[in-house]
């Protein structure tokens, strides 16, 4: 069948390409995935058909064309190993650029600019420590890790790099929480709000006959889910304690108007100061309308999440 759609033309290809990846039809579970949801990880130890087929993948299409990139670039440096197939254990993983001289482990990430403020996650150091782990069961000798972000929608001004030296321990924490899941008789409840499952999971199954529905905060009650992951917590606290500095900040802002009232020129620190007419804002009498019309006609935009942070009852 011939596709006229250029957009349905890139899509269906890029999707299949990325189906064909060895990474996409890996059975193992992998560093990448160990610190992510349980219930995820749970179904793919127990061979949980996919549900979804409305998940979207471009974000992380783009982050392996990124990744294919660096690798060609990289190609013809001896003094680096890049996509290093290493397995211990019953777990594989492909290591992005070890660089056996000095014992560095890269693991490149894509992310966009809004993101960069939380890197790394735990989840995301636990990955690159289970790298070096991988890496010197297999007779390397790994002294650091580093986590290197590369924006999507930024430069090379962007790119952020977090190093740490390698402990085993963290990567010995990291396969503790798979055991843990691996040893869990009954599947383990949903972590994520169904709005970011129905996007971003293969489980998900809006019927709930086979898949996982998410969570949803109608059915739920909110102060009955405990969120173990630190980060989270850390980000929800700081989260807090910018949105009262914006309030406080934003009242002080507003209080110092009053002193500009008449006042038209430029301080003597250069600080132009100035008053400009603002049209009102124009809106459709519905009144009107309803008696010419019999009705008042109205369009739905797309929905969208709205969040809510604020600290919990005791």
């Amino acid at each position: 069948m011939t596709v006229t759609d250029p957009k349905e033309l890139l899509l269906t290809a890029l999707r299949a390409g990325d189906a064909k990846r060895s990474r996409s039809t890996q059975v193992q579970i992998g560093p990448s995935e160990i610190g992510g949801c349980r219930r995820k990880v749970w179904y793919r130890l127990n061979n949980q058909p996919e549900t979804n087929d409305n998940e979207l993948k471009l974000a992380a299409i783009m982050g392996t064309a990124i990744h294919a990139e660096i690798e060609r670039a990289l190609s013809d440096n001896k003094d680096v190993l890049i996509e290093t197939e290493v397995e211990y254990n019953g777990m594989k993983a492909h290591i992005d650029c070890f660089v056996p001289g000095t014992g560095d482990v890269i693991d490149w990430k894509t992310s966009k600019i809004r993101n960069l403020s939380y890197f790394p996650s735990t989840q995301q150091r636990w990955q690159v420590q289970l790298y070096g782990y991988l890496l010197a069961k297999n007779g390397y000798a790994v002294n650091r890790v580093s986590l290197v972000a590369i924006a999507r929608d930024g430069d090379e001004r962007d790119v952020k790099v977090h190093t740490e030296n390698y402990d085993e321990a963290i990567a010995l924490e990291a396969l503790g929480w798979l055991a843990a899941v691996k040893e869990a008789k009954e599947v383990p409840a949903p972590e994520k709000d169904a709005s970011y499952c129905q996007f971003y999971c293969k489980f998900y199954d809006a019927s709930g006959q086979m898949g996982c529905v998410g969570l949803k905060k109608e059915h739920t009650s909110v102060s009955e889910v405990i969120i173990a992951d630190k980060d989270i917590d850390k980000n929800a606290l700081m989260y807090l304690q910018l949105s009262q500095q914006i309030k406080e900040l934003e009242a002080r802002q507003d209080s110092l108007k009053a002193s500009f009232e008449g006042v038209l020129g430029t301080t003597t620190s250069g600080v132009e100061v100035s008053w400009t007419t603002v049209k009102g804002r124009e809106t459709v009498d519905s009144t009107e309308v309803e008696k010419l019309l019999g009705f008042v006609p109205k369009k739905v935009g797309a929905e969208s999440q709205r969040l809510s942070i604020k600290l919990g009852g005791k």
